[in-house]
């Protein structure tokens, strides 16, 4: 029988209860973890959010613990609280960091996390990395990219002189400003158009093939355009073969009324 996550669990472990911790990775970057029922260790999955991370998916983190699995999230450089100067390519090379804390023994013993089962989730640009980490080879035992923003594209039909994509780029840009500080819409602009290149997600499928990943595409996104940014990828993931999930839902951007059946999406996939 299929686990009901909209409910609470019966019983927990009274010497192992479910748990929060805050984190401050490497001094700089605030996050917490979510510890699932039980001693453990517990498989674990880090979830990141996008840009600017409005949507920071806890509702999802928290029906992911009620499924056995621990659930991480952080804050970018630059974002939220967490220290620095927020850029795209500055996720990236946070993301590297969190993934070396993870594989820290003291640090998985503490948070009771099975260091050999950790997997990776993003929504929007949170999607975007989890599909670089997944082209670079990162150590996860999975991808899951939730309607990826692919911010190379992006770049690459501004570059082509797509006057709509620069205009909608610098509009979004400017819109997630407020939380971040380090930034400005030129800043963010220059990084993407710098690094547009390096940041093609979808030119070597073959990065993909023995990669266990999951792509969720919003169909109804306004935000991240399936046909230009998460169809392409699905495409690039027929191409590559292997253990491949595409799924999609009838839903905006933050797939507002999936909520649910995102969870169990992701579940089902893991």
């Amino acid at each position: 029988m299929k686990k009901d996550m909209s409910k609470d669990p019966v019983m927990v472990d009274e010497n192992f209860p479910p748990d929060m911790h805050d984190l401050f990775i490497e001094d700089r970057l605030l996050g917490l973890i979510y510890l699932a029922d039980g001693k453990g260790p517990h498989r674990t999955i880090l979830f990141l959010h996008g840009f600017p991370g409005n949507e920071k998916n806890l509702d999802i983190a928290q029906m992911l613990r009620r499924g056995g699995y621990n659930v991480m999230v952080f804050h970018y450089s630059g974002s939220w609280g967490s220290r620095g100067s927020y850029s795209f390519s500055q996720n990236y090379k946070d993301l590297k960091a969190v993934r070396k804390a993870i594989a820290d023994e003291a640090f998985a013993r503490e948070h009771r996390i099975d260091r050999d089962n950790v997997y990776l989730a993003g929504h929007s640009v949170g999607g975007f990395l989890t599909l670089l980490a997944a082209r670079d080879g990162m150590d996860f035992q999975g991808f899951a990219a939730l309607a990826p923003y692919n911010l190379g594209n992006q770049a690459e039909r501004i570059h082509g002189g797509e006057e709509d994509a620069h205009r909608e780029t610098l509009d979004l840009f400017e819109g997630g400003l407020k939380p971040l500080s380090g930034a400005t819409a030129e800043s963010l602009m220059t990084d993407i158009m710098e690094n547009r290149t390096e940041w093609d997600i979808t030119g070597n499928p073959d990065a993909y093939r023995d990669r266990k990943m999951l792509l969720v595409i919003a169909a109804g996104d306004a935000c991240a355009w399936p046909k230009i940014h998460q169809v392409p990828v699905a495409e690039a993931l027929a191409r590559a073969g292997g253990d491949k999930t595409v799924a999609s839902m009838s839903c905006a951007h933050d797939f507002p009324d999936r909520r649910v059946a995102l969870a169990e999406t992701i579940l089902e996939w893991l």
